[in-house]
C-alpha cells in the first residue's frame, strides 16, 4: 500500500519555498517592487489611453514641455500666459525636463510616477529587512506598495508630490538610523516639492525635538516656515500675472475650480479626516503611533482637517501617498520597541494589551494590505474604466484641429490635446479660466458622454449644444461623430 505521507522531495521543495524569503530577502524585495511597478504602469497608461486622466497631468505636461522648449513653464490650462510657478512653487518638476527631451509625452509623467513609488518601496523594504528581519521587512514594504494611500495616488493621474517619495524615504531612513545631518538635509530638500510641505517637514522637525536634537529640529522647522513664507509672499506673486498667491485667502473656502464649498457642519471635515487617518494607520496595525515620526503624519492631517475642500478629508486622490510612507517608516522605527516591551513580563492589563498587540499586528498589516488591492488601481480601471466610444472617435476628432490653435475641450481630453494645441478647459457654468478670465477658443471639442461636472445627471454638454452661445458669441458645429462634437465661433 503506497504511503500517504509526502515524499522527502516534496517536503524539501515546500520547505525551500517557505524559507526562500528568509534566505534571499533582497531578491524577493526586488521582485515585489517590480511587480508593483508593472501594475502601476499598466494601470496608469491604460487609464490614460482610455481618456480618463484629468487636469493635473495636463497642467504639468504643459509646463514641463514649456520648460523643455526653453520657456517659462507656461500652462494654458490654468490661464493663457500663466507660468506654473505663479500657481505653486514646486521646482522639483524641473527634474522632469531632461526626460521630456527624450520623450515629449504625458505618459513620461506616469512612468516616472510609478518608478518613484516603487523606488520608495525598495528603500523602505531594504531598511525594514535590516531592522526587523526578512519576513516583517517584506511585509511592511508590501503594505506600503499595496496600501490605500499608494493605490489612490496611482488612480489619480499625476501630481508633483510623487516625485518627493524617494526624498521622503531617505529622510525618514536617516532619522531611524540616527544620521541626523543627513536627515536634516533630506528633510529640507522636501521643500522643493511644494510650498505647503512645511507641515510635513515641520512634523519631522518635531520628531527631532522629541529625540532632543534641539538645534537641528528648531533649525529645520525655521527653514521650512521661512521657505514657505518666501514662496507664498515673494516667489509665486513674482510669477503670477496678478502678482498674488492664489490660495492665500482660501482658508474656509475651496480654491480648486469645480469643487464646491462644503455644506457640512464644522464637525464633519475633522471627523472624516480622522477616519481617513485611522484607515491609513490601520495598515501599520497602529504601531506607527508609538514612533515620534508620527508627528510627520499628524501635522499634514491637522491642516487638512480644517480645510473646506472635501477632497482633503478623504482617502482618495494623491493626498495620502506621503503620509502612508511616513506611517510605514514609523512602524519600522517603533516595532522593535513594541516587541521588546511585549516580550517583558508586565503585570496586569498593560502587559496583556502589549502581548495581544504584538500577536495581531503583523497579521493585521498583511490583511489590510491584501484588502487594499481590490480598492486599488487594477480593480478600478479594469472593471470600471472600460473604454467608451470616445476612444474610437477621438483620433479622428483631433485630426480636425489645426496644430498650434487655441482649443477648449473637456477636462478628460485636455492631456491628449496639449501637445497638439494650446488647450484650455471648457467647463460650466461660466467657462472661465483659473484667473477668472473668459476662455476664448478658436475651436471647441466636446464629448457628449463625459462624466465631468456631473454631466451624466446635469447633461450640461447637451444643454450647451442646444444653445451654444457664451457671452454673446455663438458657436456652430463644424464636425461631429457621436459622441464627439467640434464647434467654432460663428464669425470665424
Amino acid at each position: 500500500m503506497p504511503s500517504l505521507r509526502p515524499s522527502s522531495a516534496s517536503t524539501g521543495r515546500l520547505r525551500r519555498m517557505v524559507t526562500a524569503p528568509q534566505r534571499h530577502p533582497q531578491l524577493w524585495l526586488a521582485l515585489i517592487c517590480l511587480i508593483a511597478l508593472a501594475a502601476y504602469l499598466v494601470t496608469s497608461i491604460v487609464k490614460f489611453n482610455r481618456l480618463r486622466d484629468g487636469m493635473d497631468i495636463t497642467i504639468f505636461d504643459q509646463a514641463i514641455r514649456s520648460f523643455a522648449q526653453g520657456h517659462a513653464g507656461y500652462t494654458t490650462l490654468k490661464a493663457p500666459g500663466m507660468p506654473i510657478f505663479g500657481d505653486h512653487f514646486h521646482p522639483i518638476i524641473l527634474t522632469m525636463v531632461p526626460l521630456y527631451w527624450l520623450w515629449d509625452d504625458p505618459r513620461m509623467l506616469l512612468i516616472t510616477q510609478g518608478i518613484c513609488i516603487a523606488w520608495a518601496g525598495w528603500l523602505l523594504g531594504r531598511l525594514a529587512i535590516r531592522r526587523l528581519g526578512p519576513g516583517t521587512g517584506l511585509l511592511i514594504a508590501a503594505g506600503f506598495l499595496c496600501g490605500i494611500g499608494t493605490q489612490y495616488a496611482i488612480i489619480f493621474d499625476f501630481h508633483e508630490l510623487v516625485l518627493a517619495t524617494p526624498l521622503m524615504a531617505m529622510a525618514l531612513a536617516s532619522f531611524i538610523e540616527a544620521r541626523w545631518t543627513a536627515c536634516w538635509v533630506w528633510s529640507a530638500s522636501l521643500m522643493v516639492a511644494k510650498e505647503d510641505m512645511c507641515f510635513l517637514v515641520g512634523g519631522i522637525a518635531l520628531a527631532m525635538l522629541v529625540r532632543r536634537h534641539w538645534v537641528r529640529g528648531l533649525s529645520l522647522g525655521i527653514f521650512a516656515v521661512a521657505w514657505t513664507a518666501i514662496a507664498v509672499f515673494v516667489v509665486v506673486p513674482a510669477f503670477n500675472p496678478d502678482h498674488v498667491y492664489p490660495y492665500l485667502h482660501a482658508v474656509g473656502a475651496v480654491a480648486v475650480a469645480g469643487v464646491q464649498t462644503s455644506a457640512h457642519g464644522a464637525w464633519f471635515g475633522p471627523l472624516k479626516t480622522l477616519g481617513s487617518a485611522a484607515i491609513l494607520l490601520s495598515g501599520t496595525a497602529f504601531v506607527a503611533l508609538r514612533s515620534p515620526l508620527i508627528w510627520a503624519f499628524v501635522a499634514p492631517f491637522l491642516t487638512r482637517a480644517v480645510s473646506k475642500n472635501p477632497q482633503h478629508w478623504t482617502t482618495g486622490f494623491h493626498y495620502n501617498l506621503l503620509p502612508m510612507l511616513v506611517a510605514c517608516y514609523a512602524f519600522v522605527e517603533a516595532w522593535p520597541r513594541l516587541v521588546d516591551a511585549a516580550g517583558r513580563t508586565l503585570p496586569g492589563r498593560r502587559g496583556t494589551l502589549r502581548r495581544w498587540w504584538r500577536a495581531v499586528a503583523l497579521p493585521m498589516v498583511g490583511i489590510v494590505a491584501l484588502a487594499s488591492i481590490p480598492l486599488g488601481p487594477l480593480w478600478h480601471e479594469w472593471t470600471i474604466g472600460r473604454c467608451r466610444d470616445e476612444c474610437r472617435v477621438f483620433p479622428a476628432a483631433l485630426a480636425q484641429l489645426p496644430a498650434g490653435s487655441r482649443v477648449a475641450t473637456d477636462v478628460y481630453l485636455t492631456s491628449h490635446v496639449a501637445a497638439h494645441a494650446d488647450v484650455s478647459q471648457w467647463r460650466p457654468p461660466d467657462y472661465l479660466d483659473d484667473r477668472g478670465q473668459p476662455v476664448t477658443p478658436d475651436w471647441l471639442l466636446l464629448d457628449r458622454e463625459t462624466i465631468s461636472y456631473q454631466n451624466k445627471d446635469s447633461h450640461w454638454v447637451d444643454q450647451f449644444l442646444a444653445d451654444p452661445v457664451v457671452r454673446g458669441t455663438r458657436y456652430e458645429v463644424v464636425w461631429q461623430r457621436d459622441p464627439m462634437v467640434i464647434l467654432r465661433p460663428a464669425h470665424s
